[in-house]
């Protein structure tokens, strides 16, 4: 049976043979009955029957009909020409080697074999040659079976001449090995089960011999289902085969080895990223942690800084207006009143800065008569107001600025309306007197309003001057056009005092008479003190002097005990012309003339 593996068929007589030979031992194959090669094509198959029946048949060799070399040149044809009995002649019929070899462990395991990686392709090379016997693009007998095309791109196409890939040796390229692999692992085969299923079951004589189509369908299918059984054992030996080359080739193991350790390698690569980014991180948050120490440090350190320049600056504003003080009681002199003298040592105290107030005091320390040095004020106090009016206004906002944020010379945004009306509930809130009293009021507008630039102490104080001093604005003007925002004080927030009996002084100082309402005080000119101490923001109107009688009898008439809002109401309605607002701004403007005056 040396062509059922794909040698040439040797030149057999038949007539050498005896009928238990041919038709019963079966000691030669079809194929050798027929002198064909194994992969004869079914036109092969059809030349060699005619030139066996012209040299076997009856006719030619006188035998008669049943001579038995006939019979089985006949019965070889009938199978080989037939593709589903050839199919099952040749997976069963002709003898196979199915044995595969075991796992690469196991090699190395037998003490007999000595295998090594080099005894690879002599191992394996022979096994997967042998089942190429039953690979379904190399049958030539079926072509409508076998050309079927796979959407595989890895797949070589299917065609005459077509010769599958080979497992190679040490020295094939990797791409060719993946091809090989490709191709086994998608193997197609065409061994058919049918023929030894039917002999397992032994029903051969029953399928021939059943009594209805019914039982036979039923035998066919007992058959069918255990060629399915058989098939799919077929297909896990080819798998296994596979599987345990793919262990076991060389160069699969080292390029896996190698696809390992690049693995390793970059796993390894990953974590000293991460790991250095977390370092980085790590320091990163330290270093954040050491600068913000530091910012805060410095902070703490400009505050105190700023604490200690502002104690400086009150010790020397201080000592500025105690040494005025004294010298003008001790000779009044320059100004016409003690009231003219605060303006300009307050004024002078709110613009300079540090060390121009140190600078004044030791020039005014010099000075051994007091009218001089009291001169001297003056006149600082004259330029100081004549560089601002000149046109260096921002010279001396910056200056004023740097007196209280150190080197800061940034020049503050206007005041808003909520600013000037949260300044006004302030300054009543927190009465002159009070410890800290203006660091209370810019506390409580900052609070109110949430301005993103706070506003300070030393802006509050200068504000509330700017309004004190501002002139008064005529009425008729005031309904015409839209005015400026003013600090106007609640009209319940403080209560309204009792009138004064001491009757006003006059502009020249002396005593006036008292008018016919005794219990209520005589006009006097709305003044108030713009001291960072005496500041209360109120804007004044024009007032006659049959407005200010009215509003005296007014408040005689209309006593303290009333409730609050319904006496000024009625006060308002006593003066024509004027609103609860002006009568309440006179009154407090009468009232501050008078403390003055003590």
């Amino acid at each position: 049976m040396n062509e059922a593996n794909g040698d040439p068929p040797k030149k057999i007589n038949l007539f050498d043979y005896t009928e238990e030979q041919l038709l019963e031992e079966e000691v030669l194959t079809h194929y050798e009955v027929l002198s064909i090669e194994h992969h004869a094509s079914p036109d092969g198959v059809k030349k060699a029957y005619r030139k066996a029946s012209l040299k076997y048949h009856p006719d030619k060799t006188g035998r008669g009909d049943d001579d038995y070399v006939f019979l089985a040149v006949k019965r070889a044809y009938d199978v080989l020409s037939d593709h589903t009995k050839r199919s099952a002649y040749d997976s069963t019929a002709l003898s196979f080697d199915d044995s595969i070899p075991p796992s690469r462990s196991q090699l190395l395991q037998d003490p007999d074999l000595l295998y090594k990686d080099e005894d690879f392709y002599d191992l394996f090379g022979p096994v997967f040659e042998r089942n190429l016997r039953f690979d379904a693009n190399l049958r030539p007998d079926a072509p409508n079976l076998v050309k079927k095309k796979r959407n595989n791109n890895n797949r070589n196409t299917v065609g005459k001449g077509f010769k599958p890939p080979v497992l190679g040796d040490e020295d094939t390229p990797m791409e060719d090995v993946h091809k090989f692999y490709e191709y086994w692992i998608h193997f197609e085969s065409w061994r058919d089960f049918t023929a030894q299923a039917t002999d397992e079951l032994n029903v051969e004589n029953e399928l021939e011999n059943a009594e209805s189509r019914f039982e036979k369908r039923w035998l066919q299918r007992e058959i069918d289902k255990r060629a399915k059984q058989l098939k799919t054992k077929e297909n896990g030996r080819i798998h296994s085969l596979v599987e345990r080359a793919m262990e076991a080739d060389p160069r699969l193991r080292r390029e896996r080895l190698e696809k390992q350790r690049a693995k390793e390698k970059a796993k390894a690569d990953r974590e000293a990223a991460a790991e250095l980014k977390k370092r980085q991180e790590i320091e990163a948050k330290l270093e954040a942690a050491r600068l913000a120490e530091e910012e805060k440090e410095r902070k703490a350190q400009e505050k105190v800084a700023r604490e200690q320049e502002k104690k400086l600056i009150r010790k020397e504003r201080q000592l500025l207006r105690r040494s005025t003080t004294s010298s003008f009681e001790e000779k009044p002199v320059i100004w016409a009143d003690s009231y003219d003298m605060k303006l300009d040592v307050d004024y002078l105290c709110t613009s300079l800065n540090l060390d121009d107030l140190k600078s004044l005091n030791q020039e005014y320390e010099s000075h051994e008569a007091s009218e001089e040095a009291l001169a001297m004020i003056r006149e600082r106090a004259l330029s100081e107001r004549e560089a601002e009016k000149s046109g260096n206004k921002a010279a001396a906002a910056a200056s004023r600025a740097s007196q209280t944020n150190g080197t800061s010379t940034s020049v503050k945004k206007p005041w808003t309306k909520d600013e000037l009306s949260a300044l006004a509930k302030a300054v009543k809130k927190y009465p002159p007197g009070g410890a800290s009293r203006w660091d209370q009021i810019a506390l409580f507008i900052n609070n109110i309003c949430k301005q993103d630039d706070p506003r300070t102490k030393e802006e509050c104080i200068k504000k509330s001057n700017e309004v004190t001093r501002a002139p008064p604005k005529p009425a008729p003007q005031q309904a015409q056009a839209t005015p400026e925002p003013e600090l106007v004080p609640e009209q319940t927030a403080t209560a309204t005092p009792e009138p004064s009996n001491k009757p006003a002084p006059t502009s020249n100082g002396a005593p006036a008479p008292p008018s016919t309402a005794a219990s209520a005080p005589s006009p006097a000119p709305a003044v108030a003190a713009p001291s960072e101490d005496k500041t209360d923001g109120i804007v004044e109107d024009d007032w006659t002097t049959e407005q200010d009688a009215q509003l005296q009898e007014a408040l005689a008439k209309f006593p303290p005990t009333m409730e609050k809002n319904a006496r000024w109401t009625s006060i308002a309605e006593a003066v024509p012309g004027k609103s609860k607002k002006q009568c309440v701004q006179r009154f407090k403007a009468i009232r501050e003339a008078l403390k003055s005056r003590k």
